[in-house]
Order: structure tokens, then C-alpha cells, then sequence
């Protein structure tokens, strides 16, 4: 550990979190707490298309969205002790974004829903994310050999 450039690798993670924090924040509005559950929800509704090599090569392009039989539920009470907040904050919160289209609210749980035509709500952020994996190459090509 001590030879890799674990403090120039730091500083690029936390630029990307503060730059997806204000991208979010800008673009949908979403309070912090908000972005941690959809962070959360995303990730572990979708975990085991990143584990099957058949489901990445299917769904893990622009080109076919992931369907809803292959986004997992995530419980409320995941989801609250994952981010540390209150059961109730997290319920309600939770609510929130399933009525407001973010979350589709399903049998044990919340999932992101699909992203598809007018419903994409994440086209953008998937561009966004993107481009800063571009830069994450950019910046490993700097590290010192």
C-alpha cells in the first residue's frame, strides 16, 4: 500500500462524489439523504446483473434496459441501516420517491425502475458518469510508474 498513490487516488474519488452530489442536486433536486437511497437502491436492485457475465452483456449497455424481473427488492430496513437514518425518515423519504417516479415500490421493496423513453430519468447522469470515467483514465495515466 505504501507504493500506490493512494492519496491522488483519494483526492479523485472524493472530487467525484462532491461533482455527482452537486450534479444531483442540480439536475433532479434530490436532498443528500435522497441521493444515498437511490445510490443504494440502485446498486443492490441491479447487483446481480454486475455478478452474470450473460445479464451484463444483455442489459449492461444504452441499447436494453435492464427489465423489471431482474431488479431485486430492497427493504426499507437495507436501506436505513445502510445510510445510518431513521426507519420513518427512511420509509417516508422512500415514499417520496416512488411518488415522485424515482422508485418503483414492488413486493419486499423499492427498485429503480426501468429506465426506458420518457421514463429515462438517468440518461443524463449516465452520460454524466461516463464522462467522469473518462477522466478517472485521464488520471491514471498521470500516475507515476
Amino acid at each position: 500500500m505504501d507504493n500506490l498513490p493512494t492519496r491522488y487516488m483519494a483526492s479523485f474519488v472524493v472530487e467525484f462524489i462532491s461533482d455527482f452530489t452537486h450534479f444531483c442536486v442540480e439536475k433532479y433536486g434530490f436532498s443528500t439523504e435522497e441521493i444515498g437511497i437511490i445510490c443504494v437502491v440502485a446498486t443492490e436492485s441491479t447487483r446481480e446483473i454486475r455478478r452474470d457475465g450473460y445479464l451484463l452483456k444483455t442489459y449492461g449497455t444504452e441499447d436494453q434496459a435492464i427489465p423489471d424481473e431482474f431488479r431485486f427488492p430492497v427493504s426499507v430496513q437495507f436501506v436505513c441501516r445502510r445510510l445510518g437514518m431513521r426507519r420513518e425518515t427512511t420509509r417516508r423519504k422512500l415514499e417520496d420517491l416512488t411518488n415522485r417516479g424515482f422508485l418503483n415500490k414492488v413486493k419486499g421493496g423499492y427498485s429503480l425502475p426501468a429506465q426506458t423513453g420518457a421514463a429515462d430519468y438517468t440518461l443524463e447522469l449516465r452520460d454524466f458518469l461516463a464522462s467522469k470515467i473518462s477522466n478517472l483514465r485521464t488520471y491514471i495515466e498521470k500516475i507515476p510508474a
